[in-house]
């Protein structure tokens, strides 16, 4: 299946560039028919998407949609969304390490980031901790428990958290997302600079690791991976 395209960086951008891209078919599941295919998301295999109310909540034509792109895959929502590889997993002390290029947000300040501990995903009352950053340079820590959430740590300025600015040559802004887990404490990192923590207690921990990328944002996910870290 082709992509449209390819991306560049410069600096702490990324670049969008038309040419032809090809990609190996077996990649994403093989398209369903015209009528339904713009009422379920496009996801690559082994992929699951959970809209925000348990379904596509802005209607038909706003579905949560995810091109692989070389390097990683590019998504576009709709709703607020998770999205998850089920076999992705953060158990003891861990690294969840995420690469993210936001694309052009306009003046909204939607969050996006990862999410870990998760359970029930599927489920009636999923749960999970998040880590989510913000174009104004702001980050968060936060539990879903079922219908409800809770802050940990809310919206927090940090100088390290690349902020969104418009100009001629900017179509995207890199952040280099960590967040740890160690015995007692779960850190969230931006280019290495620690701009969060809570104590392991409020939040929990072991359990699926993913994606989460609130309403109408464009974001590319260059890279996404879990690790073990040595007891501290």
């Amino acid at each position: 299946m082709p992509s449209i395209g390819a991306y560049t960086r410069t600096g702490s951008h990324w670049r969008f560039a038309a040419g032809l891209m090809l990609l190996a078919a077996p990649v994403l599941h093989a398209q369903q028919p015209r009528a339904a295919a713009a009422a379920r998301p496009i996801v690559p295999a082994g992929w699951t998407v959970r809209p925000d109310l348990g379904g596509m909540d802005h209607g038909p034509t706003a579905p949560v949609k995810v091109e692989v792109m070389k390097p990683g895959w590019h998504v576009t929502t709709g709703p607020a969304a998770i999205l998850f590889d089920s076999t992705m997993r953060g158990t003891g002390n861990w690294r969840l390490e995420a690469t993210l290029h936001l694309f052009d947000p306009g003046t909204r300040a939607e969050g996006f980031g990862v999410f870990f501990g998760g359970r029930d995903l599927n489920g009636t009352a999923p749960q999970y901790s998040y880590a989510l950053l913000r174009r104004d340079g702001r980050a968060l820590l936060k539990v879903r428990e079922g219908a409800t959430t809770r802050t940990v740590r809310d919206w927090t300025t940090h100088a390290s958290i690349p902020v969104w600015r418009s100009g001629p040559n900017v179509t995207s802004v890199v952040y280099p997302l960590v967040v740890e887990a160690t015995a007692d404490r779960v850190v969230m990192f931006i280019g290495g600079t620690q701009v969060l923590d809570a104590p392991r207690r409020d939040m929990p921990t072991d359990g699926i690791v993913g994606l989460r990328i609130n309403h109408a944002l464009s974001v590319h996910v260059e890279k996404l991976v879990v690790t073990p870290l040595a007891a501290r």
